[in-house]
């Protein structure tokens, strides 16, 4: 008999039929990372929940409602360690909706103008390209310099160039950041908060791997602080998300509250990492995770020159079935027509399944070739969140143990 938080369960909003045990796994692995890093993990657990046959709609709105439980639990333990600016976050917030909104118009115009999908995945590459270069030569630069003077370890990245002139700006009403370390206008806040927004909202993602090194480079938080704050603007910021989504129907509830049994735990492990690890490692941490991040980005633009081949002819053939005009004029009625074929695609697999079979060789290879493709972006993320918990709690253990000993060391136990 199965246990049933092990075998296989049913998810009926999207269809899928899934191992539980791969989805406590995925939110145990984004969970440790989440605490770890101070982000959602979207950039993780939608490929990866692509992978194990969600629909992508679908996987962002899930992945939405599990980053806002798991939120909760790691932005709870970070303030128990001091590292959440709360006033910071409340202003981030502020800002974040403003920028989230007129990020989404501009999706709606990129929409219109057919333009959407590749100025969104090469504006995706190029910020998680650029940041994790950037992060790697920082942190090169600084242990280089380290190395050759062993009385001067490096523990953090300090406080950078642009952030020092960010403070700098005496424009009213200055604002003191008690647990930042510094005073800093409140419209620079509000700015680079409604900038991060924007590219969150333009891109279709949590935001939490743009925040977080806005917190660090812009506005010059400590690395420790910049996570949990950052943590505790994705509960807010992921909650509405997750509501967005669920009102369209796009969250599989059951398989978000299976998720998040995995990730209460993790998040746990990788909060705690952050007291036992340097804040210019984490960094560095970020950056290969950033890095990886991009080629699963380009794995996922391969297969969508791949779906280019035969995704007209698709779109064609359902706007004349029977069925889906029948669908269409009770259940799509108030969606638009684009979003019509998507949704009815993602519904009736079988007959597109169908479909396809009847097409010419060259279309069939291209469905295979964006599968291939699609699963090796899910792959990738999935290997390297394994790995990366792996390694989170590696130096966890480490850093405990070591404690533990120096503990007693000073007792004479």
């Amino acid at each position: 008999m199965d246990i049933p938080l092990l075998g296989m369960i049913y998810l009926p909003i999207s269809g899928v039929e899934i191992m539980a045990w791969k989805l406590i796994l995925l939110g145990f692995c984004v969970g440790v990372i989440g605490g770890f890093f101070g982000v959602g993990g979207a950039f993780m657990v939608t490929p990866a929940l692509n992978v194990f046959g969600f629909p992508m709609a679908y996987a962002i709105g899930t992945d939405m409602a599990h980053i806002a439980g798991k939120s909760i639990v790691a932005t709870a333990k970070h303030r128990k360690y001091g590292n959440v600016d709360m006033r910071l976050g409340l202003l981030m917030i502020v800002g974040t909706a403003v920028g989230i909104e007129l990020g989404a118009h501009f999706i709606m115009w990129l929409e219109k103008v057919g333009k959407v999908d590749v100025t969104v995945r090469y504006t995706y590459m190029v910020l998680l390209f650029g940041l994790s270069s950037y992060m790697l030569y920082e942190y090169f630069k600084l242990t280089k310099g380290a190395s050759t003077d062993k009385s001067k370890p490096v523990s953090d990245a300090g406080t950078s160039g642009l952030a020092l002139k960010m403070q700098s700006l005496k424009i009213p009403p200055m604002i003191h950041l008690k647990v930042s370390g510094f005073h800093i206008s409140m419209w620079v806040i509000l700015i680079v908060s409604a900038c991060t927004g924007f590219l969150a909202g333009f891109l279709g993602v949590g935001g939490g791997f743009i925040r977080m090194p806005s917190l660090m480079y812009v506005i010059g938080c400590p690395t420790r602080v910049a996570v949990g704050t950052d943590l505790f603007e994705i509960v807010i910021t992921g909650a509405y998300g997750a509501f967005s989504y669920a009102m369209k129907g796009r969250v599989e509830l059951i398989a978000a509250t299976v998720m998040l049994i995995g990730a209460a735990v993790g998040a746990q492990f990788g909060t705690l990492a952050t007291q036992y690890v340097k804040g210019l490692k984490i960094r560095l941490y970020f950056a290969v995770t950033m890095f990886l991040a991009g080629i699963s980005v380009i794995f996922k633009h391969i297969a969508g020159t791949y779906k280019a081949v035969y995704s007209s002819d698709l779109n064609a053939w359902v706007k004349i079935n029977p069925d889906f005009i029948q669908w269409a004029k009770v259940e799509g009625a108030a969606l638009s027509a684009k979003v019509q074929v998507r949704d009815w695609i993602m519904m009736n697999k079988a007959a597109v399944k169908g479909w396809l079979a009847q097409q010419s060789d060259v279309i069939q290879q291209a469905k295979a070739m964006e599968k291939m493709w699609n699963d090796y972006s899910g792959y990738l993320m999935l290997g390297a969140a394994v790995g990366l918990s792996i390694l989170i709690i590696s130096k966890m253990l480490a850093g405990v143990k070591l404690e533990k000993q120096l503990k007693a060391g000073k007792t004479g136990g």
